[in-house]
């Protein structure tokens, strides 16, 4: 059975991304609670049934924070994708943080004591 997803998913998967980041871009009342927030989506997964969607993105602020951004935004980004995407079911949308770029992090500084 093959593993790679179909087309619809991956068009699924650039709409989330496209939508989040211009969330991210034109809707700024995020920065007065979190003044120093950075984010940048690097990946987002689809379910095959598009029922789930994970938003992997790379932040500067601390896990209580990022915890209170989930809390306070997630909803109004859902909403977004919900009235934007045309589905019979709209993905249930989770942010995650993407530990892999920390890891890089470290094995370049490990690359460059030697």
């Amino acid at each position: 059975m093959d593993n790679k997803p179909s087309f619809r998913t991956k068009k699924f998967e650039l709409s989330i991304k496209r939508l989040v980041s211009e969330y991210l871009v034109t809707h700024r009342d995020y920065l007065t609670r979190f003044p120093s927030a950075r984010f940048e989506i690097t990946e987002v997964k689809v379910s095959k049934d598009l029922r789930f969607a994970k938003v992997f993105l790379v932040h500067n602020i601390t896990d209580e924070q990022f915890k209170e951004f989930n809390k306070l935004y997630l909803r109004e980004i859902q909403n977004l994708i919900a009235r934007t995407l045309t589905s019979k079911y709209t993905p249930k949308v989770s942010f995650i943080f993407d530990q892999s770029f920390q890891d890089s992090l470290k094995v370049q500084s490990l690359l460059d004591n030697l």
